[in-house]
């Protein structure tokens, strides 16, 4: 099926040909919702061109300030959003701002990659019509764990340009699904919505690893976002799955977990959390200090500051060692 017909794909809108979902059981409804991702005729909700385009240029050198201000016109909405966040207090002590040029130096590449995938999924993945409570709950939860992601890795010697990237889509498999399950709604005779949790967890891993797949995000994003809950890859560890994990349950311990009809959708095991505390280094003293920061960052994200913050964690990673 080809996007192009269907011109508000991307916006929780567009149909999907199916004949509906009939479930009997919890497993049944999440291995069709697996066969649908898997199926080579399925096309993920569609990211802006500008999010992509400005993400490939934060991982290049000597970038054309001009070139990134002409990217960012071409998506008003996103622009807009570019200047509010450039405006705040967080980033504007030394007067206004008087262009976009102005607002792009600023925040700077990476600050600007990372507020373009935020906006951009806010704006036109995170919706969908018949599950927006569901929906928002999903996108405050991976907006959460972004930033949560961005300052665990800060308190490693990974410090990975992926851990946020990787927090705000870990998830992503999820908005698919009911994106998916929100086309479908009308015409999924016998759907039993008790169901809804337990097939989102058992195949957002897999459904966000397809997705990230087919928006050829980089490999290593891919395999982070298909691996998240199990954090050993091969017989070993991956870092930045541990950060993610570890991201994921702090965000869950600080009342902001995807918990659907009284259900945790996003749970990840003792062990595998065990597992990642101690291949990151985490001991008990440094993951009570670890909350204790997490409790002030999900603050100032509820205060509307979340990239004051963020930006705190650009400083060299010389001057963050002594947290």
């Amino acid at each position: 099926m080809s996007h192009t017909n269907y011109p508000t794909y991307g916006f929780g809108e567009h149909a999907i040909a199916g004949d509906g979902i009939l479930v009997e059981s919890g497993a049944e409804f999440a291995a069709r919702l697996r066969a649908h991702f898997t199926s080579p005729g399925y096309t993920p909700p569609l990211l802006p061109a500008v999010a992509l385009e400005v993400h490939a240029l934060a991982q290049q050198s000597n970038v054309d300030v001009a070139r990134v201000v002409e990217m960012m016109r071409r998506d008003p909405m996103l622009a807009g959003r570019v200047l509010k966040i450039a405006q705040s207090a967080a980033f504007a002590p030394v007067g206004a701002l008087t262009s976009l040029q102005d607002a792009v130096v600023r925040l700077g590449l990476r600050s600007l990659s990372e507020i373009a995938w935020e906006v951009s999924l806010g704006m036109r993945v995170f919706r969908s019509h018949a599950y927006a409570e569901s929906m928002e709950i999903v996108r405050r939860h991976s907006t959460a764990c972004a930033y949560l992601a961005r300052m665990v890795s800060g308190f490693t010697s990974l410090a990975s340009e992926y851990a946020f990237l990787c927090g705000l889509l870990h998830d992503i498999g999820m908005a698919a699904a009911l994106i998916v399950l929100g086309e479908q709604k009308t015409t999924a005779a016998g759907f039993d919505p008790t169901l809804l949790p337990m097939a989102l967890q058992q195949c957002h891993q897999e459904a966000s690893a397809v997705v990230a797949g087919l928006w050829k995000l980089p490999a290593d994003v891919t395999l982070v976002l298909g691996h998240h809950h199990d954090v050993v890859i091969d017989g070993f560890v991956h870092p930045l799955a541990a950060v993610v994990a570890l991201a994921d349950e702090l965000t869950r311990d600080l009342g902001l977990g995807v918990v659907l009809g009284g259900h945790n959708c996003d749970v990840t095991s003792d062990t595998a959390l065990a597992h990642a505390r101690n291949a990151l280094g985490f001991d008990r003293a440094r993951m009570e200090k670890l909350g204790r920061e997490a409790k002030k960052l999900i603050s100032s994200l509820e205060r509307g500051s979340a990239v004051a913050t963020a930006a705190s964690n650009d400083r060299p990673k010389a001057q963050r060692s002594k947290r």
